[in-house]
């Protein structure tokens, strides 16, 4: 029994030993009080005063705080504050200690804060006590680093809601929104302020922690508002929702992805999870949204009720991740990261990027002309950016058999967004693909559409109309009787040795490929599925610079060839470089002077 109790009695004297220095420091006592921290709080938090000590480069460290941390199995450990008008050469501006992170906590429930102190931990979890609100503050001993149990998914699994406060570490918050998984609100902008002759230092914590809790948004930036100013009030607003597959609104690009989501069981024991598939959606800004329907007047019908995502945006169906999408996971996540710490989630030039497609694509066939593989490179682009226009071209590979269209248009489908090639078919089975895919459908040995026959009038009429966006639009009949208007709207590619009759082609951008008679470049093409990941980066992040390219070019055309040049020449002119804006302008201009022959 001795034995069991020496341990105690000396963590005991060495908290009282601390204490004790605290308490014989009236500068310290002042400056705690300042914080919201009393005589109760003091001696809750075991708080206390280290004594001097030197560091390893001579410097004397001196009025530091200490406080005990509650670390499951292991002997006492102390973290360590830097007290502002005490702490004389503290090794960290806010916090820190010997060992490895650990979790500071405060307060009880099921919304977690991720403050960027344990101070400021401790002042919000006081604040919540006080209010009544189930709010658990997290803190990290040491600010610039996550503790351990930070970095499984399953610790974040278990809040109801998860919030990151102003002044947390940039590389710790872009880390917890990787690990975490799950949409991650940000209240950017809220801090403690200070006490006035009107408010005593607890009620402004109190303020602070709900303003926290009111305006804490998914993905919230500084200074942005997302929905209209009119969406919170009562009235008639225009229905305007989008199709989320690569939807773009307000210059943002949205992307559908499927998770599997783990979540603690009612037990809360180590390995009792709950299982579940859930659809996300990931904004450009690197806000990770979830599908909503809002609130309906009793009796509305299913068809009639209004989804949105949590950040307002409108949408016409509940969301489906594409059966065929092509953005990684880990890949989401790191942008989301990047984002959220301010980082640029392009890790090169877009010039060089699309350098690469245009790499990977010569590597798979050979084109007579040379500017067509930079055209090819644009489209391609294009596919991951496909709803910022409002028509597209259809790409055309024409050529005699074994000249490379397959290869081609194989080569396409492994950059492409969220691309799928399909054999010959019917509009329904264009549709229907289009439905479970969202993106680039690759049509190969399309002979049918040469002429009106073979039962592929249907199919080219469907292509027709599918180039525009405001034409897309199919009517289907559904199991239970209803017709639902399917947007068909998307990339499309075709292969075919006759080409298609004139008026579809009118519709087209047409590539020649014949058979190689020089060897393909023997370097080793880039990684299609780490490129494709860029691609899906690069667009999420540049869109808006494309859009704005593309509205001059779609202001200024006088035809349907500009209509469907327009958008690989805002690519070409937005993201690549001189030569890929020379190489697409060169074919545009060969395209129309041809155009112009034929006429006369």
């Amino acid at each position: 029994m001795m034995a069991t109790n020496r341990k105690p009695r000396s963590t005991d004297f060495n908290l009282r030993r601390l204490r004790s220095n605290l308490l014989r420091n009236a500068t310290a006592l002042d400056r705690l009080a300042d914080l919201g921290l009393g005589p109760d709080g003091i001696e809750a938090l075991g708080l206390g005063i280290k004594e001097p000590y030197v560091r390893s480069d001579g410097t004397e460290v001196d009025g530091v705080v200490a406080y005990p941390l509650q670390v499951a199995g292991r002997r006492r450990r102390y973290g360590y504050l830097n007290l502002d008008g005490v702490t004389v050469n503290g090794e960290h501006a806010v916090a820190w200690g010997p060992g490895a992170a650990a979790t500071v906590r405060a307060g009880r429930g099921g919304t977690a804060l991720v403050m960027g102190s344990p101070m400021e931990a401790w002042q919000i979890g006081a604040a919540a006590g006080r209010l009544g609100l189930e709010v658990t503050a997290l803190a990290s001993s040491q600010p610039d680093a996550l503790p351990e149990e930070w970095e499984r998914p399953a610790f974040w699994a278990s809040w109801d809601r998860l919030i990151l406060v102003e002044g947390l570490s940039s590389a710790v918050a872009a880390r917890v929104v990787e690990v975490a998984r799950r949409p991650v609100e940000t209240a950017a902008g809220i801090e403690a302020g200070v006490a006035t002759e009107h408010a005593t230092v607890q009620r402004r914590h109190e303020e602070w922690l709900e303003e926290i809790l009111e305006f804490a948004r998914v993905g919230r930036r500084s200074g942005v508002r997302v929905v209209d100013d009119g969406d919170d009030a009562a009235g008639d607003f225009a229905a305007a929702p989008i199709s989320v597959h690569g939807g773009f609104a307000r210059g943002y690009l949205f992307y559908p992805f499927l998770v599997e989501r783990r979540r603690a069981g009612v037990s809360g024991a180590e390995g009792d999870l709950l299982h579940s598939y859930e659809t996300l959606i990931l904004r450009s800004d690197g806000a990770i949204l979830e599908p909503q329907v809002l609130t309906a007047p009793p009796g509305t019908p299913a068809g009639r009720r209004v989804h949105a995502l949590t950040d307002g945006t409108r949408i016409e169906a509940p969301p489906q991740a594409s059966r065929h999408a092509s953005w990684s996971l880990s890949s989401i996540q790191a942008f989301a990261a990047a984002r959220a710490s301010g980082d640029d989630p392009c890790g090169r030039p877009p010039e060089e990027i699309l350098s690469d497609v245009h790499r990977f694509l010569q590597s798979r066939v050979h084109l007579p002309d040379a500017d067509d593989v930079w055209v090819a490179t644009a489209f391609v682009f294009m596919t991951h950016l496909f709803r910022v226009f409002d028509s597209l071209p259809l790409l055309l590979l024409t050529g005699p058999r074994g000249s490379g269209k397959s290869e081609l248009a194989s080569a396409a489908v492994s950059l492409g967004f969220n691309a799928v090639m399909m054999g010959p078919g019917s509009a329904a089975a264009l549709v229907r693909l289009t439905r479970e895919c969202g993106g680039l459908i690759a049509l190969d040995d399309a002979e049918g559409l040469a002429t009106q026959s073979s039962g592929f009038g249907e199919l080219g009429q469907c292509l027709k109309v599918g180039y525009k966006a405001t034409s897309a639009r199919k009517p289907i009949a559904l199991g239970s009787g209803r017709i639902d208007t399917i947007d068909f709207y998307g990339p499309r590619l075709l292969t075919s040795i006759r080409g298609v009759d004139p008026v579809l082609g009118s519709r087209c951008i047409s590539l020649a490929t014949v058979p190689a008679t020089v060897a393909l470049p023997s370097v080793a093409p880039p990684d299609a599925v780490a490129l494709r990941d860029e691609l899906h980066c690069l667009a999420m992040s540049r869109s808006v610079e494309v859009e704005r390219a593309y509205s001059l070019l779609r202001d200024a055309s006088l035809d349907r060839r500009d209509e469907i040049w327009a958008p690989l020449l805002a690519v070409a002119g937005a993201l690549g470089g001189a030569g890929m804006v020379a190489a697409v302008g060169r074919r545009r201009d060969a395209e129309r002077e041809r155009a112009v022959t034929a006429a006369a």
